[in-house]
C-alpha cells in the first residue's frame, strides 16, 4: 500500500489538535469566573453542576462526564475526567441547552412561590400545583435570549386539570421573564 500514511500517523494528526483544543477550552479547569472545581455543586452559582455519570470507555475503566452551566456567561459544557480525577478535556454544548436539573426545577418552583406578584394567585388557589421545568430559548433582544436560562413553570389546579397561569423564570438572573407567557402563534405549526 504505497502512498498511504500508516493509520497511527493519520490518527495522531487528527487527534492531537482536538486534545489541545479540549485542554485549552473554557472550563478545562472545572470552573469559570474564579469558581474552584471543588466549589461547583448542583446548587452553586454562577457555575452549576447539572448532572454527572460514568461512561464506559473501550480498553479503559471509564471516564466521568459532568454537565456544567455557567449562568454568568450563558454557556454550558461537558467536562471529562478519568475515574482517578485526571482531567481529560471539555466539550462545549453549542446546539440547544442541556435539560434542567431537578435542583434547577426546584429553584424555579421556589422562586415562583416567593414572587409577590403571584401571592394573590397562591392565596386564591392554596393547593396550587407547579409543573414544568422546560427550557425556553429565544432570539437576541428577547427576555429569554442568549445569556439567560429560562424555565417554563405551569401553575395548575390541584387536580391538574386546569392551567391557571404559565410563567417563565430566568434562573441566570433570578427574575420573572414572563408573568403570563403565551407562545407566539404559528411558531410550532
Amino acid at each position: 500500500m504505497r502512498g498511504h500514511l500508516p493509520r497511527i500517523v493519520v490518527l495522531a494528526v487528527l487527534l492531537v489538535p482536538v486534545a489541545v483544543v479540549a485542554q485549552i477550552a473554557p472550563g478545562h479547569s472545572g470552573g469559570r469566573g474564579g469558581t474552584a472545581p471543588a466549589a461547583i455543586t448542583a446548587t452553586s452559582r454562577p457555575v452549576r453542576l447539572l448532572r454527572t455519570w460514568v461512561e464506559p470507555v473501550k480498553g479503559d475503566s471509564g471516564r466521568r462526564v459532568d454537565v456544567m452551566v455557567d449562568y454568568a456567561s450563558g454557556t454550558a459544557w461537558e467536562k471529562f475526567t478519568s475515574l482517578s480525577g485526571a482531567p481529560l478535556g471539555t466539550m462545549p454544548i453549542a446546539i440547544g441547552a442541556p435539560r434542567p436539573s431537578p435542583e434547577e426545577i426546584d429553584e424555579a418552583f421556589d422562586f415562583t412561590r416567593q414572587l409577590p406578584e403571584l401571592a394573590p394567585t397562591f392565596r386564591r388557589f392554596p393547593n396550587l400545583v407547579l409543573e414544568g421545568g422546560f427550557i425556553l430559548r429565544e432570539p437576541q433582544g428577547s427576555p429569554c435570549g442568549p445569556g439567560t436560562r429560562c424555565l417554563h413553570v405551569f401553575l395548575l389546579s390541584p387536580d391538574r386539570a386546569g392551567l391557571i397561569r404559565r410563567i417563565v423564570v430566568d434562573l441566570a438572573h433570578l427574575r420573572l421573564a414572563y408573568k403570563s407567557y403565551v407562545p407566539p402563534s404559528g411558531r410550532f405549526e
